[in-house]
């Protein structure tokens, strides 16, 4: 009957695999991969998957399947076991690892392999009483070349495994070090032997290599013993053969990383060094070979990086090794330069004109480098000749890498100082222009490194900048030249403010980029004329009036984003006014904008869907000059009537237009502006018709604007709703959201929340802002329990944000519940939601809520499990946590949670809950990495 069992538990593993990997239908494939994880936390696994791995028969998904899973049985569920059964558990992967090294082994063995190794690593790794590992490994693998395969693979897991941070230790063992450690000596004498071997092959030397890698970036390797063996001698002479070269070089960069204490290791590497610059002559030998310039390129500087004390402190020793860096920085290849720039930054450091390096004689050649280095970079920034050709990929590529390589530059301006490095530039501009006929790349290239060298830059600098300002009226009209040189001015802009005299021709500039009918130059432009109001509005003031002509005249071709950022700017120099002046601009510039949207709000006929768009451009652009200006210190008085002037132009558009989204969003918008802007005294005569104009289309149309600005409402007037006197105010707040709770519920009838997310995000934060602003209204409004019915709708949505504020107003209800506040109200709307709840939190905290939410967790549970008698609670967790397969929260860790919620209820304390939510957390996060673990071995 056993075995009858055994063939039918291996069955259904091989069924199950044949429709994870082959089954066309999507929710078989699910469903075998939930089975197969539940199956793998199971005791019966052992056994099966035993079974299966030694079955020569069985296919390579199963034995693949099996191998895979024993391994993470040690890593994870190695208690199950007794432990004086672990040495035959040792002996049965010894045994399965036996035929897989045979002549004849079938196809994917070497997959199995290592997931065996990996099993036996971690086997070994946490049996203490297993103590001549590496010994038994030689004499099993160690003396058949067919084997040697398997000993270095195990050795690699060995020591890669012994820095795994999910391999418990038994209590009291340090096996690790006592395994690994003690047995590096051996190790290298082992791998000594086998680099001297007559016929060695390449794939064992390859092996040789990397399991050097493990050991050294396990730490346990001592790199005085690696010095002395011939495995130095033979990491270096591997980059000769095509075949071993990229072994090499991984090896020797991973010993270059191991040794960068250099005082400890002093010899060594004055060895190392010794032979990395030798390899200097190889730049030239392979200059045609891309990938062998990207090994040397990797080597130098690793060590570089590794070995910076020995430049800091032997500077005329290092230099060579520098040298060859910038040698590979000079590289045409692009994807071989940005390699040297993490080199670049750290010698910076070292080599700056502002320290003691400056004045030593050693490092003089370092600042000839930097000035190198600062051509080579600019040489690279040429857009290429056929840069009409590049596909859009390929150009924002190249951008991307232009940026980074503006880092570099800076590097440069740290080690040779800002005005040396922005002469260089601006004198490169001036001799491509001299040319007869110079490309413009080559006049771009330096303009665009003025401009990466920007934050470098003193704005009170008299040497440069000046000269660089005079060159831009005779720069040539390209493009791509005009792009470049409007966004040097806009890098340059506080500098400019300490220097105003050009202001009148450089606003010029920037204006005229709008001309060029260009959208990247106009982009450019609208960021500087940002910039330049933004930094240097004391001067800008006297050219508003050029500003008002250019928007009401130039400003009607532009691009709307554009356009919205050349309001922003404006909106700088405005707020820089006294009050008053500055109340009389805002009318100004934005008064034709008003006109623009009265006139269709009042149109006799339906506007058509163009004019529609000019009225929310409109509208976006008001909201661009009220996000900057924000409001006056004070709003002038005079200012007062134009708050219910301006709504009743939008409330006449939200009567005809409300149910155009776009629309709503631009009203939704202005209002809160407005809510800003303007006191409450000004906006008080409003408050009643724009409450009932917003319930009305939110009931209208759904759309979640509404809903966000009614809450925006609420807390600008809560403060004095809760005033004596005010009632009748704070009754028209609370009502309108009484209102629009209800227009929701009828929508949700209608729709599931995950469709309406934005809809449901905006309510739970207009409720939180009632909870949080009227709390004593709200909470005593017949509203509140379908108010938490929608926030445990909306907690269902995907968005992380909208979690988390569902779980802060969750939070909100529950600490004035457990502070005892508004018992009477909140007390049986806990116990009314106590399962929602209850299957709502402890599901999501385990499977997708974010973490930031967690902390809001324990309080919630605290608040609904005394709301409710502790058998009815115990029962809805019980249910909650049922629901949840097994291979994403085990049933012990189940089993563990109840007891603990049990446990509080007998004797309530906030820490036990926190703990044990805490525990539930923890669990489902292994579960969650074991699953990952899991996937990737499979390769899903």
């Amino acid at each position: 009957m056993a075995t009858t069992q055994q063939e039918q538990a291996t069955a259904t593993v091989l069924q199950a695999l044949q429709a994870l990997y082959h089954d066309p239908d999507a929710q078989a494939k699910k469903r075998a991969n939930d089975w197969l994880q539940e199956f793998q936390h199971n005791v019966e696994a052992w056994q099966t998957c035993h079974t299966l791995l030694i079955n020569p028969e069985a296919p390579l998904e199963g034995r693949m399947f099996s191998a895979q899973t024993l391994r993470a049985k040690i890593l994870y569920d190695l208690p199950q076991l007794p432990r004086e059964s672990l040495p035959s558990l040792r002996d049965s992967l010894l045994g399965a690892l036996n035929p897989l090294v045979q002549p004849d082994a079938p196809s994917g063995s070497r997959a199995v392999l290592t997931q065996l190794a990996l099993a036996l690593a971690d086997l070994a790794l946490q049996m203490p009483e297993w103590t001549d590992v590496v010994q038994d490994m030689i004499n099993l693998y160690g003396n058949d070349p067919n084997t040697v395969m398997v000993l270095l693979r195990f050795l690699s897991s060995l020591a890669e495994e012994s820095l795994n941070p999910r391999l418990p230790q038994p209590e009291g063992t340090n096996t690790i070090d006592a395994l690994v450690t003690g047995s590096a000596e051996q190790v290298i004498g082992i791998l000594s032997m086998y680099i001297q071997a007559p016929g060695i092959t390449s794939p064992i030397q390859v092996a040789i290599f990397e399991t050097m890698r493990a050991w050294l970036r396990a730490g346990e390797f001592p790199v005085a013993a690696v010095a002395l063996s011939p495995l130095f001698s033979a990491m270096f002479d591997a980059l000769g053969p095509d075949d071993l070269f990229d072994a090499a070089v991984d090896v020797i960069c991973d010993l270059v990383h191991e040794t960068q204490e250099v005082q400890d290791n002093p010899d060594i590497v004055q060895q190392i060094l010794h032979r990395i610059i030798a390899l200097r002559p190889k730049l030239d030998e392979y200059k045609d070979d891309p990938d062998r310039i990207r090994g040397y390129c990797r080597l130098f500087c690793e060590t570089g990086e590794s070995y910076r004390d020995i430049i800091r402190i032997h500077p005329r020793e290092a230099f060579p090794l520098v040298e060859a860096v910038l040698a590979c920085t000079a590289y045409p290849d692009l994807d071989i330069v940005p390699i040297t720039f993490q080199f670049w930054w750290i010698l910076a450091g070292i080599v700056n004109r502002g320290t003691d390096v400056a004045r030593d004689e050693a490092f003089a050649p370092y600042f000839d480098v930097y000035a190198n280095l600062q051509s080579t970079i600019i040489g690279h920034l040429h857009f290429p000749a056929d840069d009409e050709n590049q596909t859009p990929q390929e150009r924002d590529e190249f951008r991307t890498f232009r940026h980074r390589m503006g880092d570099t530059l800076k590097d440069c301006c740290q080690v040779l100082g800002a005005p040396a490095c922005l002469r260089k530039s601006y004198e490169m501009v001036v001799a491509a222009m001299s040319k007869p006929n110079p490309s413009w790349q080559e006049i771009e290239a330096p303009l665009f490194s003025m401009r990466s060298m920007g934050a470098e830059v003193d704005p009170d600098d008299d040497e440069v900048m000046p000269h660089i300002m005079e060159i831009l009226p005779r720069l040539p009209d390209h493009p791509r030249i005009r792009y470049a040189a409007i966004l040097v001015i806009s890098r340059y802009t506080q500098w400019i403010d300490r220097h105003p005299q050009n202001l009148s021709f450089q606003l010029q500039y920037i204006s005229a980029g709008f001309d060029m009918k260009d959208d990247e130059v106009s982009a450019a432009a609208a960021q500087a004329m940002k910039f330049m109001c933004q930094d240097c509005q004391r001067h800008l003031v006297p050219f508003l009036p050029q500003l008002y002509e250019f928007v009401t005249t130039v400003g009607q071709q532009l691009e709307q984003t554009d356009m919205v950022e050349v309001c922003e700017a404006i909106g700088f120099v405005i707020s820089s006014q006294p009050s008053d002046d500055a109340a009389a601009a805002l009318q100004q510039f934005c008064a034709p904008l008003i006109k623009r949207v009265e006139l269709v709000a009042n149109a006799p006929a339906e506007a058509q869907k163009m004019d529609l768009q000019n009225v929310a451009d409109a509208l976006e652009q008001i909201d661009s000059y009220l996000t900057v200006v924000r409001t006056l210190d004070p709003v002038p008085k005079s200012c007062y009537p134009t708050a219910a002037s301006i709504y009743q132009i939008l409330d006449k558009l939200l009567e005809r237009y409300a149910k155009l989204y776009f629309i709503s969003e631009r009203v939704g918008s202005i209002l809160r502006r407005g809510l800003t802007f303007f006191p409450e005294a000004a906006l008080e005569p409003v408050v009643q018709p724009v409450l009932a104009r917003l319930t009305a289309s939110f009931a209208q149309t759904g759309y979640s604007s509404y809903l966000w600005i009614t809450g925006k409402i609420a807390s600008k007037f809560a403060s004095t709703a809760k005033q004596p006197g005010h009632e009748g105010l704070a009754q028209l707040l609370v009502g309108a959201f009484q209102t629009v709770t209800d227009s929701l519920g009828k929508l949700l009838a209608l729709k599931d929340a995950r469709e309406i997310a934005d809809v449901m995000d905006d309510y739970v934060h207009c409720f939180m802002a009632y909870i949080d602003d009227l709390p004593q209204q709200t909470l005593a409004s017949p509203a509140l329990p379908q108010a938490v019915s929608h926030t445990l709708a909306a907690i269902m949505c995907p968005a992380p944000q909208t979690i988390l504020v569902c779980l802060d107003t969750l939070h909100m209800l529950a600490k004035r519940l457990t502070d005892g506040q508004n018992q009477a109200q909140l007390q049986p709307i806990f116990a009314q939601f106590a399962k929602p709840l209850l299957l709502l939190v402890l599901q999501g905290i385990v499977q997708g809520y974010p973490e930031e939410g967690f902390e809001q967790t324990p309080l919630i549970i605290q608040a609904t499990v005394s709301s409710v008698p502790a058998a009815e609670a115990e029962s809805y967790a019980t249910e909650a946590l049922s629901e949840i397969p097994g291979h994403v929260l085990p049933a012990a860790d189940k089993t563990k949670f109840i007891q603990a919620l049990h446990d509080y209820q007998a004797a309530p304390a906030k820490d036990k809950m926190k703990a044990a939510l805490l525990g539930l957390v923890r669990s489902a996060g292994r579960a969650r990495d074991r699953g990952r673990q899991n996937r990737k071995s499979l390769g899903l």
